[in-house]
């Protein structure tokens, strides 16, 4: 199998299975206490709700080789980091992110967004 190949499989499931899947975690452990938290956690909700959705389009693209594939996921992968880095500063939702832990977790957000703008501009050039 190729870099191509296998780079392509790996954003794809990436964008399609792990970004709706932490939103489905998040939906999941967020609902029971929605009631409480106000207007200002469903928009949250809501705001990652469209960019799971957007990652999912973003990795079927990939899949299906859509000329707009490797564009879609760049703006997926980047739109996906913005939204990790606001649920490690800012967040009305529960999260689980022990104190004094936000600078390495937003590190490892940064890294992780670096490390999948870099395989898709290998993938580009291809």
């Amino acid at each position: 199998m190729n870099f191509r190949r296998l780079a392509g499989q790996l954003l794809s499931s990436y964008l399609l299975i792990w970004a709706p899947g932490t939103f489905a975690v998040e939906l999941m452990s967020a609902l029971p206490s929605m009631g409480m938290r106000g207007t200002r956690a469903w928009l949250e909700l809501a705001v990652h709700g469209l960019v799971a959705v957007f990652c999912a389009m973003a990795g079927r693209m990939i899949r299906i080789a859509a000329p707009a594939a490797l564009a879609a996921a760049a703006i997926a992968v980047g739109v996906r980091a913005a939204v990790s880095l606001q649920s490690v500063f800012w967040t009305t939702l529960p999260r689980d992110i022990a104190p004094g832990a936000q600078l390495p977790a937003a590190i490892l957000v940064c890294v992780n967004g670096a490390f999948w703008l870099f395989v898709i501009r290998r993938l580009n050039r291809q």
